[in-house]
């Protein structure tokens, strides 16, 4: 009985390293959930993720991990013109203008993930005279007004999404804009900036927008 008992203890012994494996494989698990649930809740009719406007730095990292989710989904539902890749194996850049919000989880979202097969880049500018080309480009509400209006006048004719979150920036021409509406992130699409940078948006990215500029 003794020698029995012995053997279930050390056939249950783990292996070294088997926990750091394990939170590894869960922390893997929970952010691949964490890109389902945000695109699920995002293709729920008529609302993105409930969000009250952030007043501590937990709310606020909330509020920027929905809106790195989105972000990286915007770019699969969003189609843009072979002539903005160099190759067919030329990575999807994601660039962000401004003081960075996201920290790592942007990284981290779009780390081993691919869009249209291409692998993604993250960047990070602090000013528009350091900008590279990108096919998303995030302009951060910390950004000054002219880097803004900088970036706005860059992206005419560049085939970048121009995703902000300021008031009246679709209006201003950036394509995708992000908005607090009755405590939950919604975002606006200006369909004419989207047409000028030959970008074709999925119509169940629109059906969940507030269109601007469209008819």
């Amino acid at each position: 009985m003794q020698r029995s008992r012995r053997q279930r203890r050390k056939g249950g012994e783990r292996p070294p390293g088997a926990g750091s494996a394990q939170r590894a494989h869960a922390g893997a698990v929970c952010c691949r959930a964490c890109c389902h649930l945000a695109w699920a809740w995002l293709l729920t009719v008529g609302a993105a993720c409930a969000q009250t406007p952030p007043v501590t730095a937990e709310e606020s990292n909330r509020e920027y991990a929905i809106k790195a989710a989105y972000i990286y989904n915007f770019g699969r539902y969003v189609q843009w013109p072979p002539e903005s890749f160099q190759a067919d194996q030329s990575p999807f850049v994601i660039g962000v203008l401004g003081s960075d919000p996201f920290g790592a989880l942007l990284d981290e979202i779009v780390e081993s993930k691919k869009i249209e097969g291409r692998p993604i880049t993250a960047r990070r500018f602090a000013s528009i005279a350091e900008y590279k080309p990108c096919h998303i480009l995030f302009v951060a509400a910390s950004a000054n007004p002219k880097e803004k209006a900088a970036a706005l006048k860059m992206a005419q004719g560049s085939q970048v999404l121009l995703v902000g979150e300021d008031p009246g920036f679709a209006e201003q021409g950036a394509t995708i804009n992000f908005f607090i509406e009755q405590n939950k992130i919604r975002f606006e699409i200006n369909t004419e900036a989207a047409k000028r940078e030959q970008l074709k948006i999925s119509s169940k990215l629109l059906s969940l927008a507030k269109i601007i500029g469209g008819n």
